[in-house]
């Protein structure tokens, strides 16, 4: 019996796509599976975005969104997708199911200089594209912290039924060792990722917004073309950081892990949904894990703009609030001498010309400590007393490039679109061979290897994995979501739309690895 079950396992043939999705004619750069794995939308070289029905295999609202190649796609919520453009421009559309009717269905392939209607465009802004290097968005009351401090729930990374939440999208600076973060819909530039120094790291190859779900706090991790990569900490309290910055300048990350697993420029990154470790694949033939280190979490972050002497009012402020001297300081530490500059003594209408400098007296250190100017005086006092700057927060972790957790030499270099799985089991790569390979992200080794195209595979990725109540409650929210539910009028189900129900609920429960590939095809695979 053992010896029949081995005979046919070793005679079986390799693995077949389930369905070869044709109408590109450019190579595909993006290709995800979307509103709870009933769509598919891709994006090629040419820009050219088309939304396919998984069930029926047919496309539903075809248009050209940028004169570039497309870098990205996603979704914000179930009404507006979000593209990313070789053009320098990341353009957010409103496409709801009602606006697919108004869309032409015609493929790129049956005719590309025919004019086809567009979405409503509801945002479009200038970014640097010279790098490769797509968008990453994450949903502002993930990133602030917003939600409880419990345990995660078991649906808490779906995406809000709402389109009107506002999301953070992370792309590279204009300055290409940097990353800028903005907040939609304000369009507003919130938080920014600066250079590694003194490290030369090369330019952003890669970036990915994540939660870390043991802290509740929101990371950017970055892969550079030295085949570095670093993590990096955005701040927490919406009220003293995000809603402020909205009206100033923007809040510097902090860096807290450097690694450099790569000899080459990394390619794509990906986080397992709790946000504790993260993978990275490059133009080498490495794999590498990346654990989230420990640190010092810190409730409120400093602003990027520090309170000096050339800002007296800021100054005060911030002097008010803390303690009137450093913690730990005995008052023998303190200056004897005070010397006052002769403007701000003149700018006094209550005090008496400046005696020469010898005939200043030196207040003694009671007299010195007994002393506490506050309001104007503290004003115009600000330069002459000892500057004393408040107690630096402690430093997360030093910037000195450490290994990664695990890393793997998988032999087959160029493996680029790196995704892990929504359970976090499995990461997928689409591969300059060609092939599409399969890993287990806990040791890293290849468990399955899917081969079709016949050139290199730029896009990969997974689908859901969603259970039987998942997909049978979002089908009661589906039917009510155009009004209040009228319980005087029960429609009847018919035979063709039950099947055709019963069609959708199979493919969103599948799981499913799309991929495309230079040759303009894309091809979809179940698996396990």
């Amino acid at each position: 019996m053992t010896a029949d079950t081995e005979r046919q396992s070793s005679t079986r043939g390799p693995a077949q796509p389930s369905y070869i999705f044709r109408g590109h004619t450019a190579q595909i750069h993006s290709a995800q599976i979307v509103r709870r794995n009933t769509c598919l939308v891709t994006g090629d070289a040419d820009g050219w975005v088309v939304y396919w029905e998984l069930g029926s295999k047919r496309p539903f609202a075809v248009w050209q969104a940028h004169t570039g190649a497309i870098l990205g796609t996603a979704e914000w919520g179930p009404g507006k997708l979000i593209t990313h453009g070789r053009d320098h421009t990341l353009r957010i559309w409103e496409f709801g199911a009602t606006d697919a009717s108004t869309l032409s269905t015609v493929l790129p392939a049956d005719g590309s200089y025919m004019h086809r209607a567009k979405p409503w465009l509801l945002h479009s802004i200038p970014v640097n594209t010279l790098n490769f290097c797509a968008f990453s968005m994450c949903y502002e009351e993930h990133a602030l912290g917003l939600r409880s401090s419990g345990p995660a729930s078991k649906t808490e990374h779906a995406p809000p039924a709402s389109s009107s939440e506002p999301i953070l999208i992370a792309v590279p600076a204009r300055d290409d060792k940097k990353i800028e973060i903005y907040q939609f819909p304000d369009e507003k530039l919130v938080a920014f990722v600066p250079r590694v120094e003194p490290t030369d790291t090369g330019m952003v190859m890669a970036v990915k917004l994540m939660l870390h779900q043991p802290s509740r706090r929101t990371l950017v991790v970055a892969g550079y073309e030295g085949g570095f990569t670093a993590a990096y900490l955005l701040p927490r309290n919406p009220t003293t950081d995000f809603e402020a910055t909205r009206k100033s300048a923007p809040i510097e990350a902090q860096i807290f892990y450097l690694s450099q697993s790569h000899t080459q420029p990394i390619l794509s990154l990906d986080a397992a949904p709790d946000g504790t470790t993260y993978f990275t694949s490059s133009a080498d033939a490495v794999i590498a894990a990346h654990r989230i280190p420990e640190f010092p979490f810190q409730d409120d972050m400093k602003r990027v703009a520090t309170p000096t002497a050339e800002d007296p009012i800021a100054a005060s402020e911030q002097a008010s609030d803390s303690k009137p001297g450093p913690p730990n300081v005995p008052e023998q530490t303190l200056p004897q001498s005070v010397e006052t500059p002769q403007k701000q003594v003149e700018s006094s209408t209550n005090l008496s010309p400046l005696p020469s400098q010898s005939s200043i007296p030196t207040p003694s250190p009671k007299q010195a400590s007994a002393a506490k100017p506050s309001g104007l005086s503290l004003l115009l006092s600000s330069a002459s007393l000892p500057k004393v700057k408040p107690p630096e927060p402690p430093a997360l972790t030093t910037r000195t490039a450490q290994d990664p957790y695990k890393s793997v030499n998988t032999k087959h270099a160029g493996q680029q679109s790196l995704r892990v799985r929504s359970d976090g089991r499995l990461l997928v790569t689409g591969g300059w061979d060609s092939r599409v390979r399969i890993y287990s992200t806990r040791t890293l080794k290849e468990v399955a290897v899917l081969k079709w195209h016949k050139e290199g595979v730029y896009a990969a990725e997974f689908s859901k994995i969603l259970e039987v109540e998942d997909v049978i409650a979002q089908g009661d929210e589906d039917s009510n979501a155009d009004g209040v539910k009228d319980t005087t009028v029960v429609k009847r189900e018919t035979g063709l739309s039950r099947l055709r129900r019963q069609r959708e609920e199979q493919v969103q429960l599948k799981h499913w690895v799309v991929a495309g590939a230079k040759d303009g095809k894309v091809s979809l695979w179940e698996v396990f």
